[in-house]
């Protein structure tokens, strides 16, 4: 009597049992996990983000786990519920590598977003409140008031579209936005040309700040002015740099290079001492605009600027004696959205005190603002992006003015410094980058910045900052941009020489 042995696996495998569903989910969970490991290491290894232990690391630890759950889930095995259980590990693991592909990724486009290589300016044309013409085919014949040493290529630029559509246009030429403005009123012209950053000026301008009320925009005019791209700096985690730090004073939730800066800080860093000097220049000093030598103040050169913020890093060098390498812009909205994706920042005050921050944004998003009330204690504060841009912006309850505010704004981002390059960052890293891409803008090759991210996870670094604010004696002076004296500060020379040698200490390491 014959008898038929089927052929059985009795051990882990089986080679010629079927494959179960658990097998096949265990294969594609493994194929899974070797292509999202795949992505990730590659995305990681092109960005050179990491150091090399850490890359090194990686690596090992990715081709690990392929290796073994290539041994677990290739083969058929009896015991279904392990195939289960492994294969659901893979897909966690696999699920884990795409999201950090994706974060390298947001990151890698937040970076693009906000390294400039170039300025976009906007000029507009405005009538009076009253004119009858509601678009820029109505001007026919109209004669157009114009600044004659500001916005000139732009300027000319809006000229030559504006002929194009209307034919031959009439001008009349000024040197000064208020002069150009009561050419206006008094109907010497019937529309003006103005870049944006100017009409921001005169809003903030002692008998010009109902401008925008007396007046109405009817065209709008963008120019991309391209500045030379920097190169990437192979030594930029071990030398020094420098780079001019500015915060607009514009509530709108975009970051324009050509407005008013009122915040002014070099932040002088010598990566190999892990030393950082934040040296603050209060907004109201009184220097020469580099592109005609007139005096005024600094927060109205950034307006003049072609290219980025040419004019005032040209006078900080000549004032301090140290160009800066980059610059990056900032405007209030995004300062209060970087500080509630930090988490808060935790900034001292020197003394108590209660302000009421003038046109704060609406909670609510709706683009409004109103005005609204802060209190602050001596001591350390914990702040969220409302507290901060109200402590930041806050000068009249100090008997020093604008150069304790000065300090406040240095404080503040030496707090957010802080808490940028600690493991809380982590945590909120979405909310970072989007607040970062909506509203900063810096010449700084994204190439340098990575490698600074690298120098911060090689090294640890905890570093050390130091800050200066630059003094000066209050005065009445004639500034150019308003044709008549505003309030000034004048350098006072002593301050000026010992942040120069400060700057040089420090450089020189």
């Amino acid at each position: 009597m014959s008898r038929h042995y089927s052929s059985r696996s009795y051990g882990g495998y089986g080679s010629s049992r079927r494959r179960t569903g658990a097998d096949r989910f265990g294969i594609l969970t493994f194929f899974l996990l070797l292509i999202s490991s795949g992505f990730l290491a590659a995305r990681l290894l092109t960005t050179g983000v990491l150091t090399q232990k850490l890359t090194l690391l990686l690596l090992s630890v990715l081709a690990g786990l392929n290796v073994l759950f290539a041994v677990t889930q290739l083969p058929r095995w009896r015991n279904k519920l392990w195939k289960l259980v492994l294969g659901l590990v893979a897909l966690v693991l696999s699920a884990g590598m795409i999201y950090a592909t994706v974060a390298t990724n947001a990151v890698l486009e937040t970076l693009s977003r906000v390294s400039s290589t170039g300025s976009v300016k906007t000029v507009v044309v405005r009538v009076r409140e009253n004119d009858s013409a509601q678009e820029i085919g109505d001007t026919f014949g109209y004669t157009y008031g114009y600044l004659a040493q500001t916005d000139t290529d732009t300027t000319d630029a809006l000229l030559t579209h504006l002929k194009e559509g209307l034919g031959q246009v009439k001008t009349k030429s000024y040197d000064t936005p208020t002069a150009l403005a009561d050419a206006l009123y008094n109907r010497e012209v019937d529309a003006v040309i103005l870049g944006k950053g100017m009409v921001s000026t005169l809003k903030q301008t002692d008998g010009y700040k109902d401008f925008t009320s007396r007046t109405r925009e009817i065209y709008t005019y963008d120019v991309t002015h391209e500045s030379d791209a920097i190169a990437p700096n192979a030594n930029i985690s071990r030398q020094p740099f420098v780079v001019y730090c500015s915060g607009t004073d514009e509530r709108i939730s975009d970051t324009l290079l050509n407005t008013r800066s009122d915040a002014n800080i070099l932040a002088v860093v010598n990566p190999s001492t892990h030393k950082i000097l934040l040296v603050n220049i209060p907004r109201d000093y009184y220097l020469p605009l580099p592109f005609n030598g007139e005096m005024d103040k600094l927060t109205h050169f950034s307006v003049y600027s072609d290219k980025g913020m040419d004019e005032p890093i040209e006078a900080l060098n000549t004032l301090l004696g140290v160009k800066a390498d980059y610059y990056a812009r900032v405007n209030f909205s995004g300062l209060m959205d970087i500080v509630d994706a930090l988490g808060g920042i935790d900034v001292t005050s020197p003394v108590d005190f209660t302000t009421v921050a003038m046109e704060m944004p609406n909670e609510n998003g709706d683009g409004g603002y109103h005005d609204e009330s802060f209190t602050f204690t001596e001591g350390v504060n914990h702040l969220n992006g409302r507290e901060a841009l109200a402590f930041s912006r806050e000068r009249s309850a100090f008997a020093q003015g604008d150069v304790q505010r000065g300090r406040n704004q240095m404080a503040v981002l030496q707090a957010i410094i802080d808490k940028a390059t600690s493991p809380a960052i982590l945590s909120g890293y979405q909310d970072v980058l989007r607040s970062v891409s909506d509203s900063l803008l810096t010449n700084m090759p994204q190439q340098d910045i990575l490698k600074l991210v690298k120098l911060q996870l090689e090294d640890k670094v905890d570093w050390d900052i130091s800050t200066y604010t630059l003094s000066g004696t209050t005065d009445m002076q004639d500034c150019f941009t308003t044709g008549f004296p505003l309030s000034v500060l004048v350098p006072d020379e002593s301050s000026v020489a010992a942040a120069r040698r400060m700057i040089r200490e420090l450089i020189n390491g």
